[in-house]
């Protein structure tokens, strides 16, 4: 069994290791928020279509998700009590990254809101004591731009998602980094750590922005595509490292007070200030975008915490957003060729 403690907030146990969580790795614990455990297979034959059933005769509120082939196919179910347990069979353990993106991390979401935390889509960096989140859609250079900060002396908090404590605390969340092939070469570039890594390579063409829009439109679909993600993602794993597998001189922060958050787009080349609904907005968007792979669609009608549903925690989470970002300086930050790096460290040193 694995126990991981996420900054006292979340304790997750699963008896399958979940590499996002490793960093929060800890001591064996009684009481989990979140618990993960494996059966050979969970009940439910042949379908003609992916869907999630409620199990009337459980006592508590319990979802059942079954695809087409039934039991040879991906199935879980999650129950809704005081703790969240989800049951997993032997298919979907074998690929450990389909299980945190697409189950773990969305039920983590909404868990960090009935605490009153944000998990937020972003990078979140620190220099000088004072904190910045870096925001962006999927492939939009994210990922390299927190490589040159961190290369450059900045600390590192995260680069997907950031745990936000209002008023503008962040709390790092430093999942291993998915490796694009356009940020391969900047990896490359900065450290000599993968030179002769042709796996890794490989791996980020598979898992490029081509691969995954492929997914996204196969998902709409009436295939299975759990199933499929699963199989697909346990033969070719994803180029996931860690920041100090990456660069050996990373340092991780704790915590750090945000000042700025940056939404980064690849037009133009300026700085333009946001105001708070503006900022609300593209937050919300970037977020959106991290959970839209299924099953989350159809989880979102079942998911119940603490008396809440799914939609009235969301609610919740635009509210908290909105306070945060009240107190904080929003900017969309523009660049035709990709150089936030340099924009961001004029700004850093002209703020120092």
């Amino acid at each position: 069994m694995y126990y991981y403690n996420i900054h006292d907030i979340i304790k997750v146990q699963s008896d399958v290791i979940l590499y996002e969580l490793e960093y929060f790795k800890s001591k064996e614990f009684e009481d989990s928020d979140l618990s993960i455990k494996t059966l050979d297979s969970l009940a439910g034959g042949l379908r003609l279509t992916r869907k999630i059933m409620q199990d009337r005769s459980a006592s508590s509120d319990k979802i059942l998700y079954t695809e087409h082939l039934g039991s040879a196919g991906a199935q879980f179910s999650i129950e809704f009590g005081r703790g969240i347990e989800v049951t997993i069979n032997k298919l979907i353990s074998k690929s450990k990254h389909v299980l945190y993106v697409n189950l773990v991390e969305p039920l983590l979401r909404f868990l960090f809101i009935s605490r009153g935390f944000i998990l937020l889509h972003s990078a979140c960096l620190d220099k000088n004591e004072s904190g910045f989140l870096l925001s962006a859609p999927p492939d939009t250079g994210k990922t390299t731009t927190v490589l040159k900060c961190v290369k450059n002396g900045f600390s590192f908090l995260s680069d997907d998602m950031t745990i936000i404590k209002l008023p503008n605390q962040a709390l790092c969340f430093p999942k291993p980094m998915t490796i694009s092939s356009h940020t391969f070469k900047t990896a490359i570039s900065v450290s000599n750590t993968h030179d002769n890594d042709r796996s890794m390579r490989v791996r980020s063409l598979v898992h490029s922005k081509t691969g995954r829009a492929f997914m996204h439109k196969l998902a709409k679909l009436n295939v299975p595509i759990f199933t499929i993600n699963t199989i697909g993602q346990s033969i070719v794993r994803p180029p996931k490292y860690s920041i100090s597998s990456i660069l050996q001189e990373a340092k991780i922060k704790n915590d750090t007070k945000v000042d700025i958050l940056y939404f980064l787009n690849r037009e133009g080349n300026d700085i333009i200030p946001l105001d708070t609904t503006s900022a609300l907005d593209l937050a919300v968007e970037n977020s959106d975008d991290a959970f839209i792979f299924p099953p989350y669609a159809e989880l979102l009608k079942y998911i119940i915490i603490n008396g809440r549903t799914a939609f009235e925690l969301l609610e919740e989470e635009k509210k908290l957003l909105h306070t945060f970002l009240s107190v904080i300086s929003c900017f969309v930050i523009k660049s035709k060729t990709r150089a936030w790096f340099n924009m961001i460290s004029k700004t850093t040193k002209n703020k120092v």
